[in-house]
């Protein structure tokens, strides 16, 4: 799924999802220069070109149309906005806003009341810029170890690569001990019919929970335990929906597991792999920040992409659309000379005026 490039984009639906989000300010007696809202689209945007704090306030300084996309009447200091990710970023305010970005997803068609399909899987992030390589041959970084790692556990809706729920946890440890939190939390925001995950999820403990206690159909790459039988066969499956599985598993279904793999390619490779934050505190609540960000930058691609492919449902409908856009976003005066767009898959062009 392609995300957005435009930073000016991202920022929009990022204020508009905080609004739904957060109150104005968040007390009485507050200096009222900045809205929470328009704090948190600061943050995202710090996360979407990664800057740091500093780096943030002097773009903001620099961009007027940035700042007029926000509100901004001023420029909001960087311990302004470190201040705003300490308490935006806690877990009942983070829990709002992703409420709020998933909310505006479905109002906008994008994500279905009850997603069919959704993939869950683990990853480790770095903590330092320098490789696991270099740390472990260089003299002066020898010392820094990364024997433990932030680990985030994640579960996606396959369709869209959006993310439902996540947990942070320090690593290395198996994926069943934030196998039941990250399945409640994706749970309390969108409803899905089936999960797919790696055999690092396959339990009968997992498989009860799914199927009997939540209605889940859970599939999962079958984990063989203990040790073979003497004649080298391995060992019979007893419990009942391992069996199941076992005996007629849904390979093609189980083949949208790496959704959740491509996923964390677009986390990685578009926001980086590595935090700047020490703490585990401080890491959880940027991974968290990364999170909106990704599904953010998702929403505005797609809501995009479904105005002109199903909205429009003709080639006139959507050529009218792209011209709209460009009459929206660069504001061509009169004397600007005429556009010509064109398409060589349907081998037409149109010029106008703006």
């Amino acid at each position: 799924m392609n995300t957005s490039k435009s930073v000016l984009s991202v920022a929009r639906e990022a204020l508009a999802a905080a609004e739904g989000a957060f109150r104005a300010y968040s007390c009485r007696k507050s200096p009222r220069k900045f809205t929470q809202p328009q704090l948190a689209a600061c943050l995202v945007v710090k996360e979407f070109l990664r800057l740091d704090y500093r780096g943030v306030q002097t773009l903001l300084a620099e961009w007027s149309d940035l700042r007029e996309v926000l509100g901004l009447r001023c420029v909001p200091h960087f311990t302004t906005l470190w201040a705003a990710q300490r308490r935006l970023l806690a877990k009942a305010p983070a829990d709002l806003w992703m409420r709020a970005v998933l909310d505006r997803c479905r109002r906008q068609g994008l994500l279905a009341p009850t997603s069919r399909l959704a993939a869950m899987d683990s990853t480790g992030l770095e903590t330092r810029y320098a490789s696991r390589y270099y740390t472990r041959r260089c003299e002066r970084h020898r010392g820094h170890s990364k024997s433990r790692y932030p680990k985030l556990s994640a579960v996606c809706d396959t369709a869209t690569h959006l993310v439902l729920g996540a947990v942070v946890d320090r690593g290395p440890k198996v994926d069943h001990v934030e196998f039941q939190a990250t399945l409640r939390d994706a749970l309390s925001r969108q409803p899905f019919a089936t999960l797919v995950g790696d055999a690092g999820y396959d339990s009968e403990k997992a498989h009860r929970l799914c199927r009997q206690h939540l209605g889940i159909r859970s599939i999962f790459a079958l984990n063989p335990s203990g040790r073979r039988r003497l004649d080298g066969r391995p060992r019979r499956i007893t419990s009942p929906y391992r069996r199941r599985l076992a005996r007629r598993f849904p390979q093609k279904t189980y083949g949208q597991r790496w959704q959740m793999e491509a996923v964390f390619s677009m986390l990685k490779r578009h926001l980086g792999s590595a935090l700047a934050a020490r703490r585990l505190h401080s890491q959880r609540r940027e991974i968290l920040l990364r999170l909106l960000t990704h599904n953010l930058m998702i929403l505005w691609r797609q809501l995009l992409r479904h105005v002109l492919y199903r909205a429009g449902a003709s080639r006139r409908g959507a050529l009218l659309f792209l011209r709209f856009v460009l009459l929206h976003f660069f504001w061509l005066d009169n004397s600007a000379h005429p556009i010509t767009i064109e398409c060589p898959s349907l081998r037409f062009c149109q010029g106008f005026r703006a």
